[in-house]
């Protein structure tokens, strides 16, 4: 049975090399065919198997993301192990097979991963009223074995010998299911993952096991604000809607209420298959080298069997609006804040793409510039963050949302103490935009901006790519897959005020989550509006209020005439209009003279570092030219960046991008002052500064990130403030020049620090929310020689005044010294001007580079065993961590191979046997930690079931049981895996700015080590199994009496009697973690030399 149609797909970024076909099997499947002629096939069957994804040099551990407050998945990458400091969970059901680690950095032998996605077209909507959840367990259950490859770990493990990954996710109205391979192995791979579509075994012995994964995922959520307010929206929708439906799914619903009913939920999964899972209703997505003809040979051998004839995907325009308008919730946020959400139900816009009338009114709604909601909310002192856009898109309806973050002010000002002059003035901003009416020219730079993008695509993570255009065939014409989201082409002001129209106070749904529930309850009750009344979310189990919004305050919001400082937004400045590369330009005109020095028989090119930056940038530091740089970028790894300038209080980094041959730049820099950091008063007052610069820069600074330009401010504690910009590079200089002048010339007025201040204030009083934060947070307390408690910070903070940071300004900048790395589209000319000019906007302080304070760690004894517990912030979380830390030593090469070897043999093992057959949690993980220049591994365990003295008690038998493993494994098992290692170590860059964090890495942590990864994968060809076994043996297995450990244990309150309880034999209380920097040695500092490292 081969394919019934296909069709070439042309409407591609022209920076996009990949060829596309798409073909429909005579069983309805549909199938996207990506052939890349990047991907070397036959560098990658040179390559061996078991590229972990997880395998990169450890980096230096940041302090920001501990920082930041906010709600945040763990990690388990060993780069970003704080876990993100982004956005909260949403809602969609992951199922991380083999989680993933960030991308491997290194660029070596440039071979890209091949990849496949298949999207069914059923999600939980589909779920009976009976078995809700069904949708996502059958997700969980696909993953157990089939009747062609019954192991039910087959899968996994063929993916993880062949250097891959796969995952899967649940929504609304479709499942996606992707993975990512060596390219080589696409086949084989394939084979597997088309049986999950074909005959799957959904076996009866792995539904207890699977089920428990699904409770343990949903357990992990249930202090999410952003879930519990999600789950609200889904409970309070109208009696009998598809968006009642709990999705999630957890023990409850899957297996205590299924059982009273009498169900066989083996038997509900096995039809809910049969019927829903059809071949017609399905979009494949396969990334490889081999050709379209070949890729399509392959679906058309794997894919024809898949099952079909249940007709297409259900679609549920039918079932009308979820929510009644008009009206308001209130329920009780676990961390401290005040968001108020305001949700307008659209009608469904599939098949309008190319008009964005929803992009169009979320960029005007969601605008922070001059004449903006926000600007306007925080002129009043009302709020600090706001969010426009659709939110949510099914075919039932389009929710477009507007999330306000308030202020106190804000959570008091309006009827009800409920926010609602907040919402007031968002009435008044879309009665100023009805009439305005729809703004051309506002629509046209959107569509010149999208352009833009489009025309300077670059390249995404294989799985990503796939998982992303499996889904779009769902929403997009299949000729406009690849463009759709880019499209500005049907300009339809009808539709826009058509939008419009349907955003007024009636059809508004309220949603405000507080921390001051109790107060801000009885102040609505009080008011006795219509309706009111206490419910009880049944899943989550919180409290909720709900009301209706009184008729004539919704009359007075619908009538209410724009404030005088509400308006239209201006026109961005910012947009870039040239996009010549400086590497050609400068390959141009050293043609010349090479030509006229080859003639005169060779000549001394120019050489040394200042004379680089003396020659205007025409010859590059390292060897010069854009053809130089292309032949330094041919070999197995980048070139590093050269050292353009060193004077007193400025150092520069420098590198002409050559290789991705994109208009874009990426400028970093750190400003450190010993006065930044010196007392708690101190980095209370750095902090505060820096966001009181990111609200000055807000307006401004809004303009730029929707041109493609972007800017980010990171505290780094004792080290410095980190400014990272990036983006298109033509307006990147004027970006970085406004962003340093606003930093030297900052003034704020009382009422800006008064919000700004309450804003941190809170983000202070939520650090450590998170119970794994909160563990490495513990950790990182009790090995840094420097960092102060957030609770010593947040006790000054409460005191500073405006005139206190006013006076710390200019004792800041007098001692700053300023590090930089300007890497791509600038040349080495224009690099040293920028640098130069910011050195002078912030005083030009001539503070020594090498006079900065260096940042050191605690020396654990040899034979230590430490404990540190301590309960969990929030009392009503359930989830308890280990965090079980195993320190080496000061970093050397040699050392940091050989745990770069021990984790790439751990990694797998501890993941299968913690999480999957003990299953102790869903997040479970290892991975190396840096922390100072002192290298260390983490074995990470979360559980909402078990408390911290099991976990850890398990990691160690773990730990006892692999060092056997380690003593029996054979020399070829051990070449397999560290050549796999050695070949994830040398996998390429996919864009120019994962080149830039890498190098800024080795330029933040002061090691200059930019070669440490060729250094790395020379030792790891010689080292032999026997050091491996005895560097496990040292550092690692319980027995051993040089073994360093301290184990952080973060208690949920199911398990608080721990807290009390005697430390197991042999096991030394930490009651304190920040008297260990105190008490013990400390590392000696792991500086390089900045002048011998290139």
């Amino acid at each position: 049975m081969g394919a019934v149609r296909a069709e070439e797909l042309t409407l591609k970024s022209p920076a996009d090399k990949k060829s596309y076909r798409l073909v429909t099997l005579a069983n309805g499947l549909q199938a996207l065919l990506v052939h890349d002629p990047e991907i070397d096939l036959a560098a990658a069957a040179a390559l061996p198997a078991g590229l972990p994804p997880h395998a990169e040099e450890p980096s230096e551990e940041d302090v920001d993301s501990l920082l930041s407050g906010d709600e945040g998945e763990e990690s388990g990458s060993e780069e970003d192990e704080e876990g993100s400091s982004g956005s909260e969970g949403e809602e969609e059901h992951e199922h991380v097979h083999r989680h993933h680690g960030r991308q491997a950095h290194g660029g070596g032998a440039a071979v890209k991963k091949a990849a496949a996605a298949l999207s069914v077209g059923v999600g939980h909507f589909t779920d009976p009223w009976k078995l809700q959840g069904l949708s996502h367990y059958l997700e969980h259950m696909l993953f157990m074995g089939s009747e062609k490859y019954p192991d039910e770990n087959d899968y996994d493990a063929f993916l993880t010998a062949h250097g891959g990954a796969s995952n899967a996710c649940t929504e609304e109205e479709c499942t996606t299911f992707h993975f990512d391979v060596k390219p080589d192995a696409l086949r084989p791979a394939l084979d597997r993952f088309a049986q999950f579509f074909i005959a799957p075994l959904v076996k009866a012995d792995a539904l207890e096991r699977e089920v428990q994964a699904v409770d343990n995922e949903f357990a992990g959520v249930l202090q999410s604000d952003a879930c519990r307010s999600l789950q609200l929206r889904c409970h309070t929708s109208k009696e009998g809607h598809l968006f009642r439906k709990f999705g999630w799914g957890n023990r409850k619903s899957l297996v205590e209420d299924p059982a009273a009913a009498g169900l066989d939920v083996r038997a509900e999964l096995l039809q809910y298959y049969k019927e829903q899972y059809s071949a017609e209703r399905m979009n494949l997505v396969l990334l490889g080298g081999e050709p379209l003809d070949t890729l399509q040979q392959w679906v058309e051998e794997l894919f024809s069997a898949v099952p079909g004839g249940r007709g297409p995907r259900p679609q549920y325009g039918s079932a009308g609006f979820p929510y009644e308008g008009g009206r308001l919730y209130l329920l009780p946020a676990v961390r401290d804040e005040h968001r108020l959400t305001a949700s307008f139900q659209l009608p469904c816009m599939d098949g309008k793409y190319r008009k964005k009338a929803d992009e169009y009114l979320g960029h005007l709604v969601g605008h922070e510039g001059t004449g903006s909601l926000l600007s306007a909310l925080k002129a009043r002192g009302w709020a600090t963050e706001l969010s426009a856009g659709v939110s949510d898109q099914s075919s039932v309806t389009w929710l477009f949302e507007v999330c306000i973050t308030l202020t106190e002010s804000g959570l008091q000002a309006g009827p009800g103490c409920c926010g609602l002059a907040a919402a007031g003035l968002l009435f008044e901003y879309l009665g100023m935009l009805r009439a305005a009416g729809p703004q051309r020219w506002a629509y046209d730079e959107q569509a010149a901006i999208a352009q833009m993008r489009f025309r300077f695509q670059e390249e995404e993570d294989a799985s990503e790519f796939v998982s992303g255009l499996a889904s779009d065939l769902f929403f997009y014409a299949p000729q406009d897959v690849l463009a759709g989201q880019y499209l500005f082409e049907d300009w339809d002001p009808a539709l826009v005020t058509e939008l419009l129209s349907g955003m007024t106070p009636d059809a508004v749904r309220l949603d405000l989550c507080t921390r001051q529930y109790d107060e801000t309850k009885a102040a609505l009750l009080a008011k006795g509006w219509p309706g009111a009344a206490d419910g009880q979310e049944p899943w989550f189990g919180f409290p909720y209020v709900q009301a209706q919004l009184p008729e004539d305050l919704r009359r007075d919001w619908a009538e209410a005439k724009p404030s005088a400082d509400i308006a239209l937004p201006q026109r961005n400045n910012y947009l870039p209009t040239d996009f010549t590369l400086r590497c050609d330009q400068q390959a141009a005109q050293q043609a010349p003279a090479a030509a006229e020095q080859q003639a005169d028989g060779g000549g001394a090119a120019p050489n040394g570092k200042q004379q680089a930056a003396a020659d205007g940038g025409q010859q590059q530091a390292n060897g010069g030219g854009a053809a130089a740089g292309a032949a330094a970028e041919s070999g197995a790894f980048p070139s590093p960046p050269t050292l353009l300038l060193d004077e007193p209080g400025l150092r520069v980094w420098h590198k002409l991008d050559s290789s991705f041959r994109q208009p874009r730049a990426a400028t970093y820099l750190r400003l450190s002052s010993a006065a930044g950091y010196a007392s708690p008063r101190a980095a209370a007052a750095s902090h505060l500064l820096i966001k009181l610069l990111e609200d000055a820069l807000c307006e401004t600074a809004y303009l730029a990130e929707v041109a493609g330009l972007y800017y980010g401010i990171w505290w780094e504690g004792g080290a410095g403030i980190d400014f990272k910009l990036h983006g298109f590079s033509h307006k990147l200089p004027a970006l970085a020049r406004f962003v340093f002048a606003s930093l030297a010339g900052l003034a704020p007025q009382p009422d800006a620090f008064a919000r700004v201040k309450e804003a941190l204030l809170r983000n202070y009083r939520n650090v450590n929310m998170s119970p794994a934060k909160h563990a490495t947070y513990q950790r990182l307390l009790a090995l840094k020689n420097c960092f102060w408690h957030a609770d010593a910070v947040l006790a000054e903070l409460e005191g500073l005044q405006l005139v206190d940071v006013q006076a710390f300004l200019p004792t800041l900048l007098e001692g700053l010294c300023i590090e930089t790395l300007l890497h791509g589209n600038m040349d080495a000319a224009e690099a040293a001007e920028l640098a130069r000019s910011v050195h002078a906007a912030l005083g030009g302080a001539a503070v020594p580079a090498d006079s900065r304070p260096a940042e050191r760690c605690v020396q654990l004894s040899k034979g230590c065993r430490l404990l540190h517990r301590a309960p969990v912030k929030n009392p009503d979380e359930e989830n308890s961590v280990v965090e079980a830390y195993l320190q080496c030593g000061a970093d050397t090469v040699a050392d940091r191979a050989l745990l770069d070897m021990v984790e790439q043999l751990l990694y797998e093992p501890c993941f299968d046997t913690l999480r999957t057959k003990e299953q102790l949690g869903y997040s479970v993980h290892s991975g190396t930690r840096r922390t100072h220049g002192v290298l260390g591994l983490c074995i990470v365990v979360v559980s909402g079931a078990h408390g911290p003295a099991h976990l850890d008690a398990r990691i160690e038998a773990f730990l006892a049981a692999y060092q056997k493993t380690l003593a029996d494994m054979g020399e070829e098992e051990f070449e397999k895996q560290r050549q796999a290692l050695l070949a994830l170590k040398m996998m390429k860059d996919r864009t120019m700015l994962e080149e830039s964090d890498r190098a800024w890495d080795k330029i933040g942590s002061r090691s200059y080590a930019f070669h440490a990864l060729r250094d790395e994968c020379t030792h790891l060809r010689l080292i032999s199994l026997q050091q491996v076994r005895d560097f496990y043996d040292t550092y690692f297995a319980p027995s051993s009496p040089s073994r360093r450990k301290l184990s952080v244990h973060i208690v949920g309150r199911g398990h608080a009697a721990e807290l009390a309880a005697e430390a197991p034999e042999g096991v030394q209380l930490v009651p304190e973690p920040q008297a260990l920097p105190r008490d013990l040695p400390l590392w000696p500092a792991m500086l390089g030399d900045a002048h011998a490292c290139n």
